[in-house]
């Protein structure tokens, strides 16, 4: 049987998604965590890797299984997790669903403090401590969207660096600033360098021309700039 699942986790004390040996990894503590509940072998597919610190509030995964999971064993497969990781529902899915190349959109969300300093979320928030003005900022969302290449905004080593943004939205509330980022997949680092180049912007230390150019002329090390993985979700993942 093939189960599809929805996880959230604090990655804040993971260094990331992928197995990576010598490394606590979200991936890795899933699959043995399955392995010890389920008495099997488990291996788990993502919709995308996170990188170190990043979080995610609606991750998606499939993984193969010949037990049938119930609700009783869903709560027992969480309480291994303990506070770091929790998964929100297991449903099974047909044979042929796989949760990284069935994507259809995927969105992002960074979460930015602009009032005073709040040490208890330094794992959790950019703390940027400082006024946005959101108007301003609002201005380089026609540059982003549509399908570009994305190089230089991108560590990734991927051949294939076009990818297609469909929406950027900006939301206040109260002392924070969430920007959400939509689109059909992202490379690495892409959204975090994104973000950055509007934060320069906010301070005058980059101009709307030379992001242009950016997109314009996409070179990889073009954008060295990128925001802390702490503020950055996985926030949700449409099929």
């Amino acid at each position: 049987m093939r189960y599809k699942a929805i996880v959230e986790y604090n990655g804040s004390s993971f260094y990331g998604w992928s197995k990576q040996k010598g490394f606590e990894t979200i991936q890795e503590t899933i699959e043995k965590t399955l392995s010890l509940c389920l008495n099997e072998n488990v291996t788990i597919h993502a919709s995308g890797r996170t990188d170190k610190y990043v979080h995610a509030i609606n991750q998606v995964f499939h993984f193969d299984s010949n037990i049938e999971i119930n609700d009783f064993m869903l709560k027992n497969i969480n309480n291994y997790f303990k506070d770091k990781i929790f998964i929100k529902s297991i449903q099974k899915v047909n044979d042929k669903f796989h949760a990284r190349f069935d994507v259809k959109v995927k969105t992002y969300m960074y979460k930015i403090n602009i009032g005073n300093k709040n040490i208890f979320e330094s794992n959790t928030c950019l703390q940027y401590n400082k006024k946005i003005d959101l108007g301003k900022i609002k201005k380089l969302k026609n540059i982003f969207l549509g399908e570009h290449d994305f190089l230089s905004f991108s560590t990734s080593e991927k051949e294939n660096t076009i990818r297609n943004i469909y929406d950027i939205k900006f939301k206040k509330q109260k002392n924070y600033v969430y920007i959400f980022v939509s689109g059909n997949g992202f490379l690495r680092n892409m959204v975090r360098m994104i973000v950055a180049c509007m934060l320069l912007y906010n301070e005058n230390n980059i101009t709307i021309e030379e992001i242009q150019m950016l997109i314009d002329n996409p070179k990889k090390g073009s954008s060295i700039n990128k925001a802390n993985g702490c503020g950055l979700y996985l926030y949700n993942v449409k099929y």
